[in-house]
């Protein structure tokens, strides 16, 4: 009986796992397109005027949303793959994280656009100089505010996540410290809830929610292994 190689099987295993590589492309396509939706949805209603009394505002609460909505969904693909066994669905994992910075990176600008900018007098804006540093100075101003600081450490955790998100940065780094430095997913998605509830009435936390599961679970599968471990470990000294 002939033995499979290492490479026939990765090669087998490829075609006829759960997902092709053809699958996932596309699947990928249709990912991609969906999550960029909430901006095209969002032009649309500028455009035709649907948005409420202050569309701008709108603009600004709604990308900080979605910002926080990919934050979850990227901190939840590894413990639905420990959950169900699908391990192609961390080949999303990527684009989720990249799409939640996108739209930080978005609401921050419309933030600097529509609520300083915006502010100013003709006269100041008319000189970008002096426009600069009046908004420069009134964001320092909002910085002295926790609700501000808060945001402002979610998106300066969310940077070198972003950053660092490509193959080539993985090998440069090394599994270990990239993994390492993509722990601060977690400190991120605190900031990043802590910022959205914090000017808000009191109401569910739904986010608060989602994430302790999260972090329960990434608990519970880290004492999992360890005991695991320690377990394999004293048979062998036994």
């Amino acid at each position: 009986m002939r033995v499979k190689t290492n490479k026939e099987t990765l090669r087998r295993g490829r075609l006829v796992g759960p997902l092709s590589d053809r699958v996932i492309r596309i699947l990928k396509s249709i990912v991609f397109a969906a999550s960029l939706s909430p901006v095209a949805f969002l032009l649309w209603d500028v455009l035709t005027d649907q948005l409420n009394a202050n569309p701008f505002n709108a603009i600004v609460r709604s990308s900080g949303f979605w910002s926080l909505r990919f934050l979850c969904l990227t901190l939840a693909i590894t413990p639905l793959r420990w959950l169900t066994g699908w391990h192609s669905v961390v080949k999303f994992r990527r684009m989720f994280g990249l799409f939640g910075f996108f739209y930080a990176t978005v609401h921050t600008a419309a933030y600097v656009l529509f609520d300083r900018l915006a502010g100013l007098d003709a006269w100041v804006r008319a000189r970008p100089l002096i426009a600069t540093a009046h908004t420069l100075s009134a964001i320092g101003v909002d910085l002295l505010r926790p609700f501000f600081a808060i945001g402002l450490v979610a998106l300066v955790l969310m940077a070198p996540l972003a950053a660092t998100s490509t193959v080539g940065m993985i090998r440069r780094l090394g599994g270990r410290r990239w993994q390492a430095l993509h722990r601060l997913a977690y400190p991120a998605a605190v900031a990043s809830v802590l910022h959205t509830y914090w000017p808000l009435t009191l109401r569910a936390p739904r986010y608060a929610v989602i994430l302790g599961i999260v972090f329960v679970l990434r608990v519970g599968r880290a004492y999992a292994r360890r005991r695991a471990s320690m377990a394999r470990t004293v048979q062998a000294v036994g």
